[in-house]
């Protein structure tokens, strides 16, 4: 069964109006920044979502679609893209220095931790990426162990240097970024930073697995088209390059994987690649304003509410076994609107979004042209997630709510050190 008119009409319609909204954020100012490459990730979603309510297959696991439900996620999204439509009207020139050497100090703990998961990628290699190229059961086989293991997870601590590492993984990316705009560069910085970040692409496609990396890839695109504009022509073109050639080598292993575990099934690859991208939205359309039910912040806040509550689910298996009766959960994509909404119900959810982005917002006014880094880095969180959310869920949810502990602490960190700053000027732009 094949979409209908009706279906078709809506799901167009929401493709246009994406369209038009990158259409006019682009006219305001002819630069394409991390707002641009949000929103047109917005689009790419929505052409595959037309692809697959119009599979043979796939077609049959979705609901007739309805108006409200994607004027609601339209204006979820526009909120949450709020921040970065106001960067984007009110450009800087500037980044002004922070003064401090914490900024250093991280990365290097950055580099340390991914250095400490070498030995285990060492003894994993031929077993891991080597047989993805020379097994055709090799990703489906990973997958399938990583997954007989999920219900062991996040009950203990069993390497402190990977959650480090895993919890600065979206630091990484904006560290590496922010320190090629300094006039001075430390290439050895930088280098150590690339390798960690290599690392994070890495492991997860070792273990069978592609939303890590996707996830990965995703941040890494935001990422430089969030400072791009601080760059040379010469360091764009470098910075391009390279980019590139990481995106063509990530594909490889990607591909491989998709291909060891859906090949032999009735859909194929580009069936099941379709349905993975385009499902978000349609699932959203379908049970995003209503489950069935809420998990009254179980995912979305899962490891802040385990502090508080023995009983909060440890890990995704626990959790679909305890809201079994939802019409929609997180073994299928609703976008991070939805992970909210499932999680709240449509109305909390709104207050949430309006009360973070305002937040937001407020933080990172500014007159005149330059911009600090402490700004920078509450608008890069904010556009993380959009930009990974967008065909996924809630990438900062169980214990990924640590990345939102270590980039919080760390802008924490920041706007405390520019206030001691103001109190006891330092003598020479010396940095502490």
């Amino acid at each position: 069964m094949v979409a209908t008119v009706s279906d078709m009409v809506l799901s167009v319609g929401y493709l246009l109006l994406w369209i038009v909204t990158w259409v006019v954020y682009q006219r305001r100012r002819n630069v394409f920044d991390g707002g641009s490459a949000i929103m047109l990730s917005y689009i790419c979603y929505a052409v595959f979502s037309i692809i697959t309510i119009n599979d043979e297959l796939f077609s049959i696991t979705f609901e007739p679609l309805r108006l409200f439900p994607y004027i609601y996620l339209y204006l979820m999204l526009m909120i949450a893209l709020w921040p970065a439509v106001y960067h984007h009207l009110h450009p800087v020139t500037e980044i002004e220095e922070p003064h401090t050497r914490m900024l250093k100090l991280t990365a290097w703990l950055i580099c340390f931790c991914a250095l400490c998961q070498v030995p285990d990628i060492a003894s994993n290699f031929n077993d891991g990426l080597v047989m993805l190229f020379t097994d055709t059961d090799a990703g489906k086989d990973a997958y399938s162990e990583q997954l007989s293991d999920a219900d062991e997870a996040g009950t203990a601590i069993s390497n402190l240097f990977a959650i480090i590492y895993n919890s600065l993984s979206d630091v990484a990316i904006f560290l590496f970024f922010y320190f090629l705009t300094q006039k001075e560069k430390n290439r050895l910085l930088v280098a150590g930073l690339g390798f960690s970040i290599a690392v994070g692409l890495l492991i997860p496609v070792m273990h069978g697995q592609r939303s890590g990396v996707i996830l990965g890839v995703l941040t890494l695109i935001l990422g430089y088209f969030f400072f791009q504009e601080y760059y040379s022509r010469m360091l764009n073109l470098l910075v391009r390059g390279v980019g590139v050639v990481v995106l063509a080598m990530v594909a490889l292993p990607v591909a491989a994987i998709t291909f060891s575990r859906f090949d032999s099934m009735m859909a194929g690859v580009l069936g099941f690649l379709n349905w993975y991208i385009g499902q978000a939205n349609v699932f959203f359309n379908n049970y995003g304003l209503d489950a069935g039910g809420i998990r009254y912040g179980d995912r979305t806040l899962n490891l802040f509410k385990r502090l508080i509550d023995s009983d909060t689910p440890a890990n995704f298996v626990e959790r679909r076994e305890k809201y079994h009766n939802l019409e929609l959960d997180d073994y299928y994509f609703s976008t991070f609107v939805g992970d909210f909404t499932i999680d709240f119900g449509p109305y909390l959810a709104i207050v949430i979004f309006l009360a973070f982005n305002t937040f937001v917002w407020y933080r990172i006014r500014r007159s005149g042209h330059s911009v600090k880094v402490h700004q920078l880095l509450l608008l890069y969180l904010s556009m993380c997630i959009c930009m990974q959310g967008g065909m996924y869920l809630f990438a900062y949810a169980d214990t990924a709510n640590l990345r939102i502990v270590t980039l919080m602490g760390l802008y924490a960190y920041l706007c405390y050190h520019e206030k001691l700053l103001e109190k006891y000027p330092l003598e020479n732009n010396e940095q502490n």
